[in-house]
């Protein structure tokens, strides 16, 4: 792999753990105000919605960074 490839794609992995990392602390903040506020019950469908699109854009970088280093591995070190 050249080291221009390699570059590109460690920026990627980087970028996509550091948005997953973002979204991870949105889930929580999410959580903490609807935990504070009355109890995760009083979640509405929108609120419900919008943690169903959180985790999947989580779960979507996690698996993003996870390809970016199996393809990173497979070309060698």
């Amino acid at each position: 792999m050249s080291p221009l490839g390699r570059l590109i794609l460690t920026v990627m992995r980087a970028g996509s753990l550091l948005a997953a990392g973002f979204v991870f602390l949105v889930i929580g903040i999410e959580v903490a105000k609807r935990w504070i506020g009355g109890g995760l019950a009083s979640m509405q469908a929108p609120d419900l919605a919008f943690m169903g699109v959180l985790v999947v854009l989580l779960v979507g970088f996690l698996w993003l960074s996870r390809s970016i280093t199996r393809e990173m591995k497979k070309h060698g070190s």
